[in-house]
């Protein structure tokens, strides 16, 4: 049994699903190749992959787009595809066509190869997916310069072990929140905006972070300055202080999709405060077992003093969110959902 990879696959996005490859199947049964794709023209932000068992061949699609919709072409290719912010209310085909598409839970980046094997499969991608001739193609993701500085970012990105390893012990009181300022997004910067003024301004809170802020963007008048996070943070730094909070906050990103955050928060084992999710997961998130949902800016202040005070709440959700990484967000498992899904499809 093989699995082929297309090459074209956005490397960032895909590195968690590469790994789960590599633990389910062997890292040795896994390739890239161009031989099982020239039928899918486009690909736009997804991950393509093919599993050969003899003479079989079965399709699939991951799609971890931040959109809710369907690619049609990847959908009419494909055996199964898997996504990540899937909302059934808003999906662009009809309700009797949508028995191939599976719920994943939201991944993150993960470092999948070492220094020497990175760049020998961005050098080898890159010939394969016809990169150099794609400077003006309408997936930037595909353009030489962004496909380089994909791979290349997996550099700084920490292996899984590295999020599953709970070990590091946190730091009583202390809060770490760092959030990429949206521009037009008021709701989304307005939610994150008072989870940061309410630590920030409690006494019993040692707080460190604030939105993150490009240094030439103005943001005069929306954010207090005393909530701005000028400072670049790197990936290990930003993981160690993760690990380090009591507590940490969620809030779907753009598009109401699930954010990185929420699946590395859940490998970490954290105690999650979280506005409402609008997309589907394999298995939803139960308030107060797995989550603390929160309803509206009120109840942020509640949320915090509560999980601020009650070590017990704490100490629960933080061991049910690893349960529930365990049984549906490890990259294995992911795999072994959808390639299980197959079997129950056909």
């Amino acid at each position: 049994m093989k699995v082929f990879i297309d090459p074209r696959s956005t490397i960032n996005y895909s590195s968690f699903y590469i790994r789960g490859l590599y633990d389910y199947f062997g890292k040795k049964n896994v390739h890239f190749s161009t031989k099982y794709f020239h039928e899918l023209k486009e690909i736009d932000m997804l991950m393509a992959f093919v599993l050969v068992e003899k003479k079989k061949i079965t399709n699939f699609i991951i799609d971890y787009r931040d959109q809710s919709d369907i690619i049609i072409n990847a959908y009419h290719w494909t055996d199964v595809y898997a996504k990540i912010n899937l909302n059934r209310n808003t999906l662009n085909l009809p309700q009797n066509e949508t028995d191939k598409i599976v719920s994943i839970p939201p991944s993150f980046g993960i470092k999948v190869w070492n220094p020497v094997e990175l760049l020998f499969h961005l050098s080898c991608n890159f010939f394969k997916a016809g990169i150099i001739g794609r400077v003006n193609d309408q997936n930037i993701h595909l353009r030489p310069v962004r496909w380089m500085r994909n791979y290349l970012s997996l550099l700084k990105r920490q292996k899984i072990e590295y999020y599953e390893n709970t070990e590091d012990q946190e730091v009583p009181g202390y809060i770490f929140f760092v959030s990429t300022y949206w521009s037009g997004h008021k709701d989304l910067n307005s939610f994150r905006s008072r989870y940061i003024l309410s630590c920030y301004n409690d006494p019993e809170i040692e707080f460190h972070g604030g939105f993150f802020v490009d240094k030439g963007l103005s943001v005069s008048g929306e954010i207090p300055e005393k909530l701005l996070y000028r400072r670049y943070i790197p990936n290990s730094e930003y993981l160690k202080n993760t690990k380090k909070s009591i507590f940490v906050f969620n809030t779907p990103a753009v598009w109401n999709c699930h954010g990185w955050k929420l699946g590395e928060f859940l490998c970490m084992g954290k105690a999650i405060i979280s506005t409402p999710l609008f997309n589907e997961l394999p298995e939803q998130l139960e308030h107060k077992k797995n989550i603390y949902l929160i309803n509206n800016e009120e109840d942020i202040n509640s949320a915090i003093h509560i999980l601020l005070k009650d070590e017990q709440l704490r100490q629960n959700l933080r061991k049910n969110a690893r349960i529930y990484y365990k049984r549906f967000v490890a990259p294995k498992k992911v795999i072994e959902h959808i390639v299980n899904c197959n079997l129950t499809i056909n």
